[in-house]
């Protein structure tokens, strides 16, 4: 599938593009400024306009098809098209071509993206989980690709799995979570409660646990401690720890941790301190250097990482190798057989 972008913001309007990919997938993304009459589908296609683009978009596609605009619900609408709320679709030499209207939400699209099974695999290696499954997916023919993912667990894609398929592979593998790992959390840590305490992250961890609803069920609040001075006003982190050792280490770290299951009352916590640059970097602690810690009340852990690529890219790294310490320690996996009945 396609996806084509009609107008020249859409480069920049980035907040609405990720809540849109989190939908479909294409095989490719093309950005034009203008729409006109030459349009030629060659796959099925999702058309993304705005309120300036969509009229001339929808007259075009309109007059493709042979159609007559019209009014219907508001939105205008070639005559025979199946359509819902800022959304039609039609078929242009026999590909489905959907053009949306994108401002605020994201409305009904009619394009089926193919879907695909994600499976999350923990304490195996790439070449160990492969070992593992392929007799599973050979036998059924079934195509996959595994990858090791920047958290430094193994992710692992296919075609939709029924119900046995993915027995089998928790028999194989018990280690394994089906599906996005946050909503997993949500949907099987409580009554348990987690919490964060971050400083090169900057609130990465708990922004993107709660972009998913339910999130209130696991998690109540976390800190974002930055300053040193915040680190021990708020989290209790000793003046002479970070004196001595610094706020990028193994002992801050420990020390955030227990003060954020001290303010919280959580029953889990993950601690995040490191240099995510550009700059800030020394020869001891260059940027990439980052502590992750994970703890419960009787068990604490911290690793120390140094992380390649730019801020973003080592504040993401942070995040998915502190989600596989807290998943490990935590055992959530999913362990139940009998969920899938």
């Amino acid at each position: 599938m396609e996806i084509l972008f009609v107008g020249k913001e859409w480069k920049f309007k980035n907040a609405l593009k990720e809540e849109l990919f989190r939908y479909v997938q294409a095989d490719s993304i093309k950005y034009i400024n203008t729409f006109d009459i030459s349009f030629k589908p060659k796959e099925d296609t999702l058309i993304i306009t705005n309120t300036k683009s969509y009229p001339l978009v929808t007259r075009i596609i309109s007059t493709l098809t042979n159609q007559t605009p019209v009014i219907k619900e508001n939105l205008l609408v070639p005559q025979k098209a199946k359509y819902s709320e800022n959304s039609f679709s039609v078929k242009i030499n026999n590909y489905e071509i959907n053009v949306i209207l994108l401002e605020n939400k994201l409305p009904e699209i009619f394009i089926i993206s193919p879907s695909f099974e994600k499976i999350n695999v923990f304490n195996f290696d790439k070449e160990s989980a492969q070992m593992f499954l392929e007799p599973i997916f050979s036998a059924r023919k079934i195509n996959y690709t595994i990858i090791e993912n920047e958290g430094g667990f193994v992710e692992i894609f296919t075609e939709p799995l029924n119900t046995k398929i993915k027995k089998e592979i928790l028999q194989a593998i018990p280690f394994s979570i089906f599906g996005n790992i946050f909503e997993h959390i949500i949907k099987t840590l409580p009554p348990k409660k987690i919490t964060f305490a971050e400083s090169c992250t900057g609130g990465l961890l708990a922004s993107t646990l709660t972009k998913y609803s339910g999130a209130s069920e696991c998690f109540e609040g976390s800190v974002v401690t930055y300053a040193n001075r915040i680190k021990h006003e708020w989290l209790g982190v000793e003046e002479y720890t970070l004196e001595k050792y610094g706020a990028v280490s193994e002992q801050t770290v420990k020390e955030m941790l227990l003060g954020a299951l001290e303010i919280s009352k959580a029953d889990y916590a993950i601690a995040v301190s490191g240099i995510a640059g550009p700059t800030g970097g020394t020869p001891n602690k260059p940027v990439g250097t980052v502590y992750i810690g994970v703890a419960n009340p009787k068990e604490l852990k911290v690793e120390l990482h140094h992380f390649k690529g730019d801020r973003n890219y080592i504040q993401y790294q942070a995040m998915m190798n502190g989600i596989r310490m807290f998943i490990n320690l935590a055992k959530l996996y999913s362990k139940e057989i009998n969920e899938f009945d």
